[in-house]
């Protein structure tokens, strides 16, 4: 009777590999963070208000009750009435079609300033935990540099050197913002890259680009979304600081930041050119704030009930 060597055994394709476990976990993640934000009773008033702004965008043309560059001297600040809601500016401009313009405005500001900082700090965050050593502490030193200037005086001094506009405006916000994303992410790679699957892919010869945008940086996407969105009020209210400084959106831009800068001299007679505003950019800054902060609570497992 001849011996047989006993056959290597197969891999059992119905057991997942560590890979599919992590993408499982993750959808998980993602279904419960969607039901904890539905039950979350500020995370719904932030979502309502970052709707109606999104939703007045869009409309605006049907919204606005008038035209929000016409001049009207002769009924230059006149009080909130049935004919002017909000009431009218310093050059007879009515207030809430220039509000509900300025919706626009601030939604562009927010995304276009948090895609930059997303997306340099995404990079230089990634770059800095997946390499380590040298590299690292360059990135590093450099993000501890733009984080020792107070942030609001890093975007006037980039806005200076550029010259004011609206444009420079949005990318000052997001140079300013990229030392927050690259601190985040870099510490979620830091954890991500020691795992097995990626020490998995490492040992099958896959590439260090496949590796970190493949399977690394897919697993940061939760504390990404949650930074963009509390990122996003911030950029606009930045960007409103810069235009009242007048480094920002150039008249007739309907920017809010512009609006409160205009009306300031009348703030006494005429409240209302500043108190509404002013209101505007309250509620857009709580609603992204709210929504952001439920966000990060959904999406956190230690916080599971």
């Amino acid at each position: 009777m001849s011996l047989q060597p006993n056959p290597t055994p197969e891999p059992n394709p119905a057991l997942p590999d560590s890979h599919d476990l992590q993408q499982t976990k993750a959808r998980k993640l993602w279904v419960d963070a969607l039901i904890r934000i539905v039950k979350s009773k500020t995370s719904l008033i932030g979502l309502c208000i970052i709707l109606v702004l999104v939703l007045t965008a869009i409309f605006a043309p049907v919204i606005a009750t008038h035209s929000h560059t016409a001049q009207d001297i002769i009924n230059r600040y006149q009080p909130p009435s049935a004919e002017h809601w909000l009431g009218t500016d310093e050059l007879g401009r009515d207030i809430f079609s220039r509000i509900v313009y300025g919706t626009r405005i601030s939604i562009q500001i927010g995304v276009i300033a948090v895609g930059i900082a997303m997306i340099i700090g995404v990079v230089l965050g990634s770059v800095a935990g997946y390499f380590g050593r040298w590299i690292d502490q360059i990135i590093m030193r450099i993000i501890d540099i733009m984080m020792a200037f107070p942030s609001i005086l890093l975007a006037i001094a980039l806005v200076a050197v550029l010259g004011p506009s609206l444009t420079n405006a949005m990318i000052a916000v997001g140079i300013v913002g990229i030392p927050q994303f690259a601190r985040i992410v870099r510490s979620a790679v830091l954890s991500i890259k020691e795992t097995e699957y990626i020490e998995a892919s490492k040992a099958i010869g896959a590439k260090h680009a496949r590796v970190l945008f493949q399977h690394v940086l897919p697993n940061c996407a939760a504390p990404i979304i949650v930074q963009a969105t509390l990122s996003i009020g911030t950029a606009i209210l930045d960007a409103a600081g810069l235009s009242f400084l007048g480094l920002g959106a150039q008249p007739p831009t309907p920017e809010w930041g512009a609006m409160l800068t205009d009306g300031r001299a009348a703030i006494q007679n005429a409240p209302w050119v500043v108190a509404f505003p002013g209101l505007a950019i309250f509620l857009v800054v709580l609603g992204f704030n709210l929504f952001g902060d439920g966000l990060r609570d959904a999406l956190d497992p230690r916080l599971k009930e």
